[in-house]
């Protein structure tokens, strides 16, 4: 007859696969650290992505309502007389690191006539500290202790130029007094983007003299 035997039997892991286990739950445990913050940045640069592209519309939205109402209007600033020219553009204009531009618009939302104004008024754009900046002035006519309200339209933008289109060419600068070019073109050099152009079709139109000789508004 057969002994059983009264030795205790130990069952577990041994440290081999105590080890292997550790090893595999290890490189699980990367993996999907690794897929987290693959899905954190990717998440993050979508965001961004879609704040750039909200910003560029709104640019673009702003300066067509701006540069589709450009009047032929004579303004003042700060001076007696109009200006001969009706619309201002140069290199370092308005203070801008780049060029700058100012012009008279219509066009200017007043509901049922709220406000103390008209719809029409004074806009400039310049460029200062990488950044795109509109100026507006309540009044055309204004004087020296009227300052302009400055809204930042877009960030990131290295340069801005100006081009005005008459005679069958583009040029950098406007002295006809009392006349509107045919165009305006528009180039901004972004940091995302590169350089954007639009063009914009003005009046092009020359304003008539009164009987007193002097142009009508």
């Amino acid at each position: 007859m057969s002994q059983v035997s009264s030795r205790p039997r130990f069952l577990g892991f041994t440290l081999i696969e105590v080890l292997l286990a550790l090893m595999i739950f290890s490189t699980l445990s990367m993996a999907a650290n690794q897929i987290f913050r693959n899905v954190i940045t990717s998440n993050t640069q979508t965001e961004e992505v879609g704040d750039a592209l909200k910003s560029l519309q709104r640019t673009i939205l702003i300066m067509d309502s701006d540069f589709r109402q450009i009047l032929a209007r004579p303004y003042r600033n700060s001076e007696e007389k109009p200006k001969d020219q009706l619309i201002e553009l140069a290199d370092g204009f308005l203070d801008s690191n780049s060029d700058g531009i100012r012009f008279v618009r219509g066009g200017w939302i007043n509901p049922q006539q709220l406000y103390p104004r008209g719809d029409v008024v004074k806009v400039g754009y310049r460029i200062q500290d990488d950044t795109l900046q509109r100026l507006r002035w309540m009044y055309p006519d204004d004087s020296s202790a009227m300052e302009p309200a400055v809204m930042t339209v877009m960030k990131d933008v290295e340069s801005m130029k100006f081009e005005v289109y008459d005679d069958g060419k583009w040029q950098k600068t406007w002295e006809k007094p009392f006349v509107m070019p045919k165009g305006l073109r528009v180039k901004l050099e972004t940091k995302r983007y590169g350089e954007l152009t639009q063009i914009y079709v003005l009046p092009g139109q020359t304003l008539p003299k009164t009987s007193s000789g002097e142009f009508a508004k």
